[in-house]
């Protein structure tokens, strides 16, 4: 099967399925040049060809003139030209009657339907060689085409393979570092209202927003509190990394006349900014400020009045992918 060059979103939308933080990237776009994969695993004696070693599939791929598949190009062949979680679409299906019913959007069958080894491997791991796909009766969302499996270079059990053919591409999974904890963000109203309209729970805020002024927001929020302004609180929105892969945009905003809230989104590589957590502000017109520490990367402060009680709240990080929101 021919899988053309391109661009696809690889790695698992954050919050969508439950995922090894340290093993398994967010969702990012990843590039591959054209590629030729068997359509199903490697054959033997009319049936799959099982148990081999990583070493050993390879020298077998490579009988055929062949190689076998990097991660992302199995990835790649997995998803499809729309990038979906499975290869059967956004969802699994269970069970298939024919191969053909379990065909990704490239034509290539049974993909996540059993471990395949790969071609890729994790840097100074015991456990390095890298497969795709899922053990017999794993669960489902370990069937997604994102999830990886390191395993030794052993024969192993109910393991398959496929063969590629062409140059192998370079591209590789790359798991990231620490940036900056917080950093400004540029958000304008109407990005802001876009965001807000695509989640049921945040919809009714989506018009006659306003964003609260910077600096004399901030300057009100700490002059109802009577103390001194910090020079880490402000009224904007923030960009925020509380962990290594995890980008989140928050923005403290008003809806209508007297509806203030805090929201945090998710940042996608396509642009789409999904509601992780929101916290709405009944009958107060703000405004909302927002207190951040790089030495303390997982917490953002928030309130309507610095340092006044029952007037402040906190938005903590926990892996994989949630946000807490917590006001005493």
């Amino acid at each position: 099967m021919h899988v053309p060059g391109g661009s696809f979103i690889s790695g698992t939308e954050p919050d969508l399925f439950e995922r090894a933080v340290k093993l398994e990237p967010r969702a990012n776009r990843a590039a591959l040049g054209p590629f030729q994969m068997d359509v199903e695993p490697y054959p033997g004696n009319g049936q799959l060809l099982l148990g081999l070693s990583r070493d050993q599939a390879a020298d077998r791929c490579a009988d055929r003139g062949g190689r076998l598949c990097t991660e992302l190009e199995w990835e790649r062949a997995c998803k499809g030209p729309s990038s979906t979680p499975f290869a059967t679409g956004s969802e699994l299906v269970a069970r298939c009657a024919t191969p053909r019913d379990c065909a990704s959007g490239f034509g290539v069958y049974g993909m996540g339907q059993r471990l395949e080894w790969t071609s890729s491997e994790l840097p100074s791991s015991p456990r390095s060689r890298l497969a795709r796909g899922a053990a017999e009766g794993a669960p489902p969302a370990q069937r997604r085409c994102a999830h990886r499996e390191p395993l030794t270079d052993a024969p192993t059990p109910g393991v398959a393979f496929r063969c590629c053919y062409g140059p192998p591409n370079a591209a590789r999974v790359v798991l990231p570092r620490l940036g900056r904890a917080f950093e400004p963000a540029s958000v304008t109203a109407d990005d802001l209202g876009r965001w807000l309209a695509h989640d049921p729970a945040t919809a009714r805020l989506a018009s006659e927003l306003s964003l609260f002024p910077e600096p004399d927001g901030a300057r009100a929020v700490f002059a109802r509190g009577g103390v001194a302004p910090e020079p880490t609180v402000t009224t904007s929105a923030l960009r925020w990394n509380p962990a290594a892969g995890v980008e989140l945009i928050v923005i403290a905003a008003r809806s209508g006349l007297a509806t203030s809230f805090v929201a945090v989104f998710d940042a996608h590589p396509d642009g789409r900014h999904r509601v992780v957590a929101s916290f709405i502000l009944e009958d107060e017109p703000g405004p909302v400020a927002l207190g951040h520490d790089p030495r303390a990367r997982e917490r953002v402060r928030f309130g309507t009045c610095w340092g006044c009680l029952g007037e402040m709240g906190r938005l903590l990080y926990r892996e994989p992918d949630r946000v807490l929101i917590a006001q005493p």
